[in-house]
């Protein structure tokens, strides 16, 4: 994003897509007591964690998240186009990728 003071436009060039960061810490397991009702080794609690992530990962495409995070990526966009007009400037997002607005557009 930068300023053109002199038309008084702020020229937004660069908005990332939406992508997942981060699902939750890795954990391993060192040192677990057994007892009667802990039959679990430290590897198998790693590996479960690992599974557990895996089946996250598989079901995002189908949670919706990426679609909300698109959403409000653009709610995010008008606010600053509003915000910007407040003091008299005018947002200019023509250099996003056209594709990428109007498929969030038409969406919802």
């Amino acid at each position: 994003m930068h300023a053109d003071t002199g038309e008084k436009k702020i020229i937004l060039t660069n908005f990332p897509a939406p992508e997942i960061l981060s699902i939750e810490p890795d954990l391993e397991f060192y040192d677990i007591k057994n007892g009667l009702f802990n039959t679990f080794k430290p590897d198998d609690l790693t590996a479960l964690n690992q599974e557990a992530k895996e089946h996250i990962r598989e079901k995002i495409p189908e949670s919706g998240l990426m679609e909300t995070a698109g959403r409000e990526a653009l709610e995010t966009v008008l606010l600053i186009e509003k915000i910007v007009e407040t003091i008299g400037w005018q947002l200019d997002y023509s250099a996003l990728e056209r594709n990428s607005i109007e498929k969030t557009l038409l969406k919802y």
